[in-house]
C-alpha cells in the first residue's frame, strides 16, 4: 500500500468520527444516583438532589397471651382468657447537617389489633419529633425515664417510668460520658385519677431534669420531675414529683452482652413516675387534697447463652400508701415477676416465651394473684 493510499484512508476514518460526534449532544446531564451514607449507622441512604440521609424501617409483632392462670381474677382479663394481637410499626428517621448542628426528624407509625380491642383498630403516631442540635419538639421518650426493662416478650409491665410524651427538652452531653437533660412535658400524659373527686385538666406541664452517665462498664442515672396535681372539687391544688435512681453494669466476663440493671423510684401525688398505672394520684376528703404516695424498686438480669439464644428475668415491687383511705382504695403493695426465652436465628427475627407473675396485697382483703404467658413472633427491618 503507497503512502497515498494510507493518507485517503486516514482523512476517510477522521471524517467519519467527526460526523458521529456531531450527532451527540454538547452536554451529558450527571447522573444522580443513590448514595449509602453510613455515618449515623447501617441502612442510611441520601436522598437524590439533597443532603438529607434517610432511613426507612419498621417491625411486624404477632403474639399469643394466655391469662388468668389462677384461680384469682386476672385483672380486668375475665372475658378473654386468650389474647392474640399483631402490630405493625412503621419508622422514618432523617438526619441532615446544617449550621445549626444536625437537624433530624423521626416518626413512628403504629397499627394494633387484637381479640380485646376488635373493631377499634387504628392508626396511631407512636413517636414523632424533630431534634435540632441537642433540642427536641414533639412526642418522644419521656427525660425521667431511666431504665425501662430488657425482656423481649412483656408478660406484667414492671413498676418502672416508660412513658412516651409531648414534650420540649434539650440534652447535653458533658465530658466523659455524662449527659444532663431538661424538659417541658405534658401532664395529660401521666396524669391519673382522683378518687371521691373529679380530675382536673392539664393546666401545668411537668418540669424534668436528669443526669445520666454512660461508660464501657455501664450507666448510672438520676432524674426527677414535679407537676401539679388538681381537682375541681378541692379548695386547692397540691404539687406533686417523683425522683428515681438507678445503675446497669456490663457483665461482659460472664456472657458476652450481659447486664445486670436496677433502679429505685418514689412519687408523692405522681403515681405514673414509679410505673404505678393502675392506681390514683390522690384522695379528695372534704374540701382537701391529699396525695398518695408510693415506692418501687425493680431489678433485672439478661444472660446471653450463644449468640442466637437468650434468657432474661426480671422483678420489681411496689408499696403504695394512700392519702387517706376510703372504700375503694387502701394501702396495697404489689410484687411482679417476669421472665423470658429469646432465640434470634438470624439478624431481625425473634422467637421469644416469656411467663409472668403478680401479687396485689391490699390492706382488708385477700392476697390477689395473676400469672400470664405470653408467645412471640417478631421480624426487625
Amino acid at each position: 500500500m503507497n503512502f497515498k493510499a494510507i493518507a485517503i484512508a486516514a482523512a476517510a476514518a477522521a471524517a467519519a468520527t467527526s460526523a458521529q460526534a456531531a450527532d451527540l449532544p454538547a452536554d451529558i446531564a450527571p447522573v444522580d444516583y443513590v448514595r449509602i451514607n453510613d455515618a449515623y449507622g447501617a441502612g442510611f441512604f441520601v436522598l437524590p438532589g439533597t443532603e438529607t440521609a434517610i432511613k426507612i424501617g419498621g417491625r411486624i409483632r404477632v403474639e399469643a397471651k394466655i391469662n388468668n392462670l389462677t384461680e384469682d381474677e386476672d385483672y380486668s382479663n375475665k372475658d378473654n382468657n386468650q389474647n392474640f394481637r399483631a402490630r405493625a410499626n412503621l419508622r422514618v428517621d432523617t438526619r441532615t447537617q446544617s449550621e445549626l448542628g444536625l437537624i433530624r426528624t423521626y416518626a413512628d407509625f403504629q397499627f394494633t389489633s387484637d381479640t380485646d380491642k376488635r373493631g377499634n383498630e387504628g392508626v396511631k403516631l407512636d413517636k414523632g419529633y424533630v431534634q435540632i442540635g441537642g433540642f427536641t419538639f414533639g412526642r418522644a421518650t419521656s427525660a425521667f425515664d431511666l431504665w425501662t426493662g430488657e425482656l423481649a416478650t412483656n408478660a406484667f409491665d414492671r413498676h418502672v417510668a416508660d412513658d412516651t410524651v409531648w414534650q420540649a427538652s434539650y440534652t447535653h452531653a458533658l465530658a466523659n460520658g455524662l449527659t444532663v437533660a431538661a424538659s417541658i412535658e405534658d401532664n395529660s400524659d401521666r396524669q391519673h385519677d382522683i378518687i371521691g373527686g373529679d380530675k382536673a385538666g392539664n393546666t401545668v406541664p411537668s418540669f424534668v431534669a436528669k443526669a445520666q452517665i454512660n461508660q464501657g462498664w455501664g450507666w448510672a442515672g438520676l432524674s426527677g420531675a414535679v407537676t401539679k396535681v388538681d381537682s375541681p372539687d378541692a379548695e386547692s391544688s397540691e404539687v406533686g414529683y417523683g425522683i428515681a435512681a438507678g445503675f446497669g453494669i456490663n457483665l461482659d466476663m460472664v456472657g458476652p452482652g450481659d447486664v445486670f440493671n436496677f433502679q429505685a423510684s418514689y412519687a408523692d401525688g405522681a403515681m405514673a413516675y414509679v410505673g404505678a398505672d393502675d392506681t390514683a394520684d390522690a384522695v379528695v376528703v372534704g374540701n382537701d387534697l391529699e396525695t398518695n404516695k408510693a415506692w418501687a424498686v425493680a431489678a433485672g438480669y439478661m444472660h446471653n447463652w450463644t449468640s442466637e439464644f437468650a434468657s432474661g428475668i426480671e422483678g420489681s415491687y411496689l408499696d403504695v400508701e394512700a392519702g387517706e383511705e376510703t372504700a375503694s382504695f387502701k394501702d396495697f403493695n404489689e410484687v411482679v415477676v417476669a421472665g423470658t426465652l429469646e432465640y434470634r436465628p438470624v439478624s431481625g427475627l425473634l422467637f421469644s416465651a416469656g411467663a409472668g407473675w403478680k401479687q396485689k396485697d391490699e390492706d382488708g382483703s385477700a392476697k390477689e394473684d395473676a400469672a400470664t404467658l405470653n408467645f412471640r413472633v417478631q421480624r426487625s427491618f
